[in-house]
């Protein structure tokens, strides 16, 4: 393939939408493929071939919305879009009327009612690595394949010998992921210290980390894994 040739556009589907919802997610596109082409995208309402592409477009710096069928452009701004660096897109979709925002500005607005209702999702194009973060959306009848489940309760004790003790419950079938930072959320630095699969029920499960001088904060990420 030739350097300045776009590479695929790859998407995922997370959750269908209703007719009304707010998307939201934090996306870092963090290095380029080539200086054509370099998105993080939220994708709303795919039917088919059809549906609405709001891209950070890094390689241009522009924030786009157009048809994902055959790339109408509906709205194009100049943005400042810095690699490696995290920032929270936002779609607003109420019937046919739909604004955008990037780190709590508004992009723009259209009107469209070419594609009504279908499957929100992430996307990129043309990137060696993109991060997301945070992904949420909210509506009247939102049908997701991420199960809507509780954050595992985390006991922590400092033991004297120089370590943190965590100690909560794994069960089947979820994965979950101990991570430590040097600040609560929202923040993005989260490191993984440990992590489970739980095939089966493993009841309590413990994890240490050493005593620092540096504050660290602590989370399990529990999500559904389909365990065999």
């Amino acid at each position: 393939m030739s350097p300045l040739t776009p590479s695929p556009f790859h998407l995922v589907a997370i959750a269908q939408d209703s007719t009304d919802c707010s998307v939201g997610v934090w996306i870092n596109v963090v290095s380029r493929n080539t200086a054509v082409c370099s998105k993080g995208a939220i994708v709303a309402r795919l039917n088919g071939t059809n549906g609405y592409v709001f891209a950070l477009h890094e390689a241009t710096q522009t924030a786009e919305i157009y048809r994902l069928a055959n790339h109408e452009m509906l709205l194009s701004k100049a943005w400042k879009i810095v690699l490696g660096t995290w920032h929270y897109a936002r779609a607003e979709l109420h019937g046919s009327e739909m604004s955008f925002f990037i780190d709590g500005v508004l992009v723009g607005s259209i009107t469209d009612s070419e594609s009504p209702s279908g499957f929100v999702g992430l996307a990129v194009q043309d990137v060696s690595s993109t991060k997301f973060d945070d992904f949420t959306i909210t509506g009247a009848a939102i049908v997701g394949n991420v199960d809507d489940v509780p954050k595992p309760e985390v006991n922590s004790t400092i033991q004297t010998d120089g370590e943190v003790v965590l100690r909560f419950n794994a069960v089947s079938p979820y994965d979950y992921f101990v991570q430590a930072s040097s600040s609560p959320a929202p923040s993005h630095d989260w490191e993984t210290i440990a992590t489970f699969r739980a095939k089966l029920d493993l009841g309590e499960v413990t994890v240490t980390d050493p005593v620092t001088n540096i504050v660290r904060f602590y989370r399990v990420e529990k999500v559904p894994c389909f365990c065999r």
